[in-house]
């Protein structure tokens, strides 16, 4: 298959994950051909130049014999990406379109932007990392064969540079995250972070000095420790003996941004909000502990602070083995590419694909009895 990628970034290295996921599995032969072109690019007076984007992409396909359109992220101020769909397809009629998203958009408010659902009604494939009413606003709008596609850790920012020697634990707790609200006090991002400020305020309360607070806007808060770079997030975990995540800006079914990932990847035992179907993409109490509110945030927290360190260095060991084996973005590429490549070989044939058995849950979970939640107007 010939893959190009329109990537969501000014440079690749913006997806350097994803980016090097597929030239891995080019360099395995499961690609024959892989381009990506950034298209978070703008003219000089400022303004987006998706023209020239979709020019350079049309380009390439006639050079290459594209076969595979991926467009990743696809949401923003991108304009009416159909007709450039449409001019892709006259090029290749046999073309596989799929558009990716990433962000969990809300019901009503903060609704998905169009450019994501135009992109997304004229693909033949369309992955999400939350699935739910996302995916059923989608198929009102006439997306078809809509799958679940969680996110993951990038495992060239967090894998392969990992240290394995043990760190001096300088804090009991940790939580990474920033004091960001949205506009609407009615929003879920403003009610996400509403919570985010009273969980960190309990933190405080509880643990004192033994809590460390990462992140920007939090000036003020005497646990603050001031803002991490991004890729800095893992060795920052592993300073401290537990970790936890923030209550998440959605509650749309399986949504976890890439921190959980990130979380799980360190090594170092997490705990984390629940949400709907989270804990088939990891196990509860084992790969990570879930909690639903303060007060059970903070039990759960000192039930695990009570277990020795070493039993904590096992579970954590233990998760990064599950996450590093299959949640990074290689994974990810790797699953998205099997799809689309069994969807046209199907197409081919004149036959019609059967729903995928996803390969993103944890172990235990069998991927047909999780077909309900996991793919959405599936037409094959």
């Amino acid at each position: 298959m010939k893959l190009l990628m329109l990537l969501q970034g000014r440079a690749v290295e913006d997806q350097i994950g994803y980016h090097r996921g597929f030239e891995a599995l080019l360099a395995e032969g499961l690609l024959s051909r892989y381009q990506s072109i950034p298209y978070r690019r703008t003219k000089r007076d400022g303004s987006s130049d998706m023209g020239g984007v979709y020019d350079e992409a049309l380009a390439a396909m006639r050079t290459c014999g594209t076969d595979c359109l991926l467009l990743q992220w696809f949401h923003g101020d991108l304009g009416d990406p159909r007709p450039f769909i449409r001019a892709a397809r006259a090029i290749n009629p046999a073309l596989v379109v799929v558009t990716t998203g990433g962000d969990p958009f809300g019901r009503w408010l903060n609704p998905m932007p169009a450019s994501f659902w135009q992109a997304s009604s004229a693909s033949d494939l369309t992955f999400l990392t939350s699935m739910g009413y996302m995916a059923q606003g989608l198929e009102r709008r006439g997306s078809r064969n809509i799958a679940l596609m969680p996110h993951g850790v990038c495992q060239e920012r967090f894998v392969k540079p990992f240290d394995a020697a043990p760190v001096s634990k300088e804090f009991d707790v940790v939580f990474i995250g920033s004091n960001n609200g949205g506009r609407n006090p009615f929003s879920t991002v403003s009610r996400g972070a509403r919570r985010r400020r009273a969980m960190v305020g309990a933190l405080q309360k509880r643990y004192g000095k033994r809590f460390a607070l990462f992140g920007r806007h939090w000036q003020g808060q005497p646990s603050w420790q001031g803002p991490v770079p991004f890729a800095e997030q893992v060795n920052t975990a592993r300073r401290a003996r537990v970790q936890v995540g923030g209550f998440p800006s959605s509650g749309a079914t399986y949504y976890a941004s890439d921190r959980p990932y990130i979380a799980m990847a360190s090594g170092v035992p997490f705990l984390d909000f629940m949400v709907d179907r989270l804990g088939s993409l990891a196990e509860p109490h084992r790969h990570f502990f879930p909690y639903a509110g303060l007060a059970g945030l903070i039990a759960r927290t000192d039930e695990l602070l009570d277990k020795p360190q070493a039993t904590l260095d096992a579970i954590g060991a233990e998760t990064r083995e599950m996450i590093v084996g299959g949640h990074t973005h290689y994974h990810r590429a790797r699953e998205m590419l099997d799809i689309a490549r069994r969807l046209a070989e199907h197409r081919a044939r004149g036959e019609v694909m059967a729903p995928p058995l996803l390969q993103c849950f944890h172990p235990g979970i069998d991927p047909r009895a999780e077909l309900p939640w996991a793919v959405g107007h599936w037409l094959g």
